[in-house]
């Protein structure tokens, strides 16, 4: 009798969530009730934020998004992103509410895509522009072209 092939489930890539607070590099951390994590990062115009993070089990393409504050007081910051070392995406971030309120309401907006293989990583995040600063809650990455702000 001929023996029946094993199959196995592919292993799944999860996905990643990078909280502002948890990078290293510039900014200042400030507390924030509605943010993920209880607190946010504010950085301004000319600062960068990193992160390092491990992908595991397998290569996938992922999906990046960025969930931030901006009061609306002027002119947006521009937001660029990139992933060791690779440029993915740069946006012009909006206002998240009044100059008061909206520190504390939360907007998130796409990022470009990744491939990363298993292993660790670095993404970067640059603030250059706008009127001052804008605070960063978390940054998302989704595998398998699932959106990250979906």
């Amino acid at each position: 009798m001929p023996t029946q092939p094993s199959i196995a489930a592919a292993p799944l890539a999860i996905v990643v969530a990078l909280e502002g607070e948890a990078g290293s590099g510039d900014g200042q951390v400030r507390e924030r009730s509605r943010a993920s994590g209880g607190q946010t990062v504010h950085l301004g115009p000319g600062e960068r934020r990193l992160w390092s993070f491990a992908v595991r089990p397998v290569q996938a393409e992922y999906s990046l998004a960025v969930t931030y504050s901006n009061g609306k007081e002027g002119p947006n910051e521009m937001i660029h992103v990139a992933v060791d070392g690779r440029p993915v995406a740069s946006f012009q971030n909006r206002d998240s509410g009044d100059s008061v309120e909206g520190w504390n309401l939360f907007v998130t907006d796409p990022a470009g895509t990744s491939t990363l293989g298993p292993g660790n990583h670095t993404l970067t995040l640059d603030v250059t522009g706008g009127d001052g600063c804008v605070e960063i809650d978390v940054v998302t990455l989704k595998p398998g072209g699932v959106a990250a702000w979906q």
